[in-house]
């Protein structure tokens, strides 16, 4: 399954949607994704049905304004080499979010989302952004939030460009012990160090399966 956050052109709320075919296929309801997901797998897999039999709104994927796919109820373990941040939830966005102009560099990867029963285990792009003393400054999540049977086997690549030109490239196992423990709890692994960075400098990341997303810094669109 493939999930998304958006903001609803009617009505000016995030709600969660079923990604399908290119298309957001927002689901009925007032169902949040984090509480889907909480819920198990037999809950989240009937939403998606749902969502894809009778939608409440289709959306072309590029026109619809992404949310962070999640929200998170605690402080998010995210580890860059032998770098440890734990990330409140209130710097926590999505990728069509301002990035603050505070941030000199950033770190992407990918985060990994346990459900508390174990059933679902899911995955969504993520950048760390820094500050100048090193401290996070935002965590950007998203767009798309993919189950682990969407992923096949194999790592995932991750790799971040600039201008066409490549910052770096690493390798995340969605199996990573560390990235996958600790039920109920989001966690991120994120390989891939950029140099400094400069308000108005525009970040490509790609995630292989996860998808792509591109942001600039300071950006308030």
């Amino acid at each position: 399954m493939r999930w998304v956050t958006y903001l609803s052109p009617s009505g000016g709320r995030e709600r969660a949607a079923a990604l399908d075919d290119g298309d957001v296929l927002g689901l009925p309801g007032d169902d949040r994704l984090t509480d889907l997901l909480e819920a198990g797998l037999g809950v989240l897999a009937a939403a998606h049905e749902r969502a894809v039999a009778a939608p409440i709104e289709i959306i072309v994927e590029p026109e619809a304004r992404m949310c962070s796919p999640v929200v998170p109820t605690a402080l998010v373990p995210v580890r860059a080499g032998d770098d440890l941040w734990e990330v409140h939830p209130e710097l926590v966005v999505g990728v069509d979010d301002a990035v603050v102009p505070t941030a000199s560099a950033a770190r992407a990867g990918v985060a990994a989302l346990n459900s508390s029963d174990g059933s679902v285990l899911a995955y969504t792009p993520a950048c760390l952004w820094l500050d100048t003393d090193g401290w996070p400054a935002q965590l950007s999540l998203g767009p798309v939030l993919v189950t682990a049977d969407e992923l096949g086997t194999g790592p995932l690549r991750v790799s971040a460009e600039m201008e066409e030109r490549e910052l770096g490239r690493g390798l995340v196992d969605p199996a990573d012990a560390w990235l996958t423990a600790g039920p109920g709890r989001i966690r991120a692994l994120l390989p891939v160090a950029t140099p400094p960075l400069a308000a108005n400098d525009e970040l490509f990341v790609d995630a292989d399966t996860l998808g792509t997303f591109e942001v600039r810094v300071g950006s308030q669109v």
